[in-house]
């Protein structure tokens, strides 16, 4: 029990981590790139701005746009310029301020810009990044274009991206090391909690025992003496009743007590069918209808008795709630995938559209009073249900469709 409970600390606690990190890593790398897309704007625009140059260091501080450059800066920008004539001659160009760039080349990397939008754009050519903006002249048919080598800012943002990647994974390895360590003292006051709950169980069902077998003793006396009467055959009914109960009590907290049972391979067909046999009498008696479908050769992960238990709590949960002249059946096949077999216990019930069914599994949970008092039961047996899937290590649900209570189990 300590280990689950520790396994769900440490897998929710690293859900809620990776998820801050996630968030983080987006928020930061977004606003990194948002703000180095305005800088290759900015320097786009002021390139345009100035035919294809950078303005004069002492005018630099006079537009708003510039109050972030210096001489040092603007030294650092790679760009070359050229004007075009008709959207295919080019008539003169600038290659002073980027290396390796010659006329043919300026042609060729025409194939990469569109001269129909004034907007900027990106290419790329022999592992560089370009970014370029298009401005129509007052000259008829000539648009000045320029060219801004944006590699860097490319792999300023790939790099910032690698480094917050990384930085994040070994952050999230630490924070699992350090809550795999520590997790065992954050749940240590829970586990004792509950560890007590179970014992007192236990303990209460023992002791309880003694007194009712004198009850239950003296009851037979008085019956010896007297004769059975009505109340000596009410105190016999609830004794039995309450015997009932604390074995049930005692079992739920045996179950929960060793989930590390050996499983092993049975035979699911065989133990589901001899379970369902044993309520089908009963069933037709009441005017019920029961019906049986069962696939051969079914085998589960499982340990017999406790399958059994299984089967049997759920065939006398529906004989109990169907209506009167419904159906109870059960369905027993295999599934494709990691389960191996799906069982299905159904029972009719009009009443059903209304009800909780998320709280089912609770431990005394009964949905409607007045219900309760026909019925017999404690609203123990569904949790003892799931506890012995929990130990398989399969799944339990319940659900309701066209006036039908349906639950399914996966092992």
């Amino acid at each position: 029990m300590l280990r689950k409970i520790r396994f769900r600390f440490i897998l929710i606690s690293s859900l809620a981590i990776l998820g801050i990190l996630l968030s983080f890593i987006i928020i930061f790398n977004s606003v990194h790139y948002v703000q180095n897309n305005r800088e290759v704007e900015s320097v786009l625009r002021i390139l345009s701005k100035n035919s294809g140059e950078f303005p004069k260091t002492d005018d630099i501080n006079k537009d708003p746009e510039r109050r972030n450059l210096s001489g040092t800066i603007v030294d650092q920008y790679q760009y070359y310029s050229f004007i075009i004539k008709n959207k295919k001659e080019i008539t003169s160009f600038n290659v002073q301020h980027i290396p390796d760039v010659d006329r043919e080349q300026i042609a060729q990397y025409m194939e990469d810009i569109s001269l129909n939008s004034q907007k900027i754009g990106y290419f790329k050519r022999n592992y560089h990044f370009y970014a370029y903006k298009v401005t129509n002249l007052k000259e008829k048919d000539k648009q000045l274009v320029v060219v801004l080598d944006a590699t860097r800012f490319i792999d300023d943002r790939s790099g910032l991206l690698t480094l917050s990647i990384r930085m994040s994974f070994y952050s999230f390895i630490l924070f699992i090391f350090i809550v795999s360590v520590f997790s065992g003292f954050a749940i240590k006051p829970y586990v004792e909690n509950y560890e007590k709950q179970k014992r007192f169980i236990t303990n209460a069902g023992h002791e309880l025992k003694t007194p009712l077998s004198i009850i239950s003793a003296n009851n037979e006396l008085q019956e010896l003496t007297t004769g059975e009467t009505e109340w000596t055959k009410s105190t016999k009914d609830q004794v039995e009743r309450l015997t009932h109960l604390i074995n049930q009590l005692v079992t739920l907290a045996r179950l929960e007590e060793q989930p590390d049972v050996v499983l092993e391979s049975v035979h699911f067909s065989k133990i589901a069918q001899d379970a369902a046999e044993a309520f089908k009498a009963p069933i037709i008696k009441d005017g019920k209808t029961f019906e049986m479908a069962i696939d051969s050769n079914v085998y589960v992960k499982a340990e017999e008795k406790s399958l059994f238990e299984l089967v049997t709590l759920l065939m006398d949960n529906a004989n109990k709630y169907c209506d009167e002249g419904g159906t109870v059946s059960v369905k027993l096949s295999k599934t494709s995938g990691f389960k191996k077999a799906k069982l299905e216990v159904s029972n009719t019930f009009k009443e059903g559209a209304k009800i909780d069914y998320s709280r089912f599994f609770d431990r005394f949970y009964r949905e409607d009073e007045s219900h309760n008092n026909q019925t017999s039961g404690y609203g123990i047996g569904l949790s003892m249900a799931q506890s012995i899937v929990n130990i398989f290590k399969g799944k339990i649900s319940v659900s309701y469709k066209n006036g039908t209570i349906t639950f399914k189990i996966l092992l």
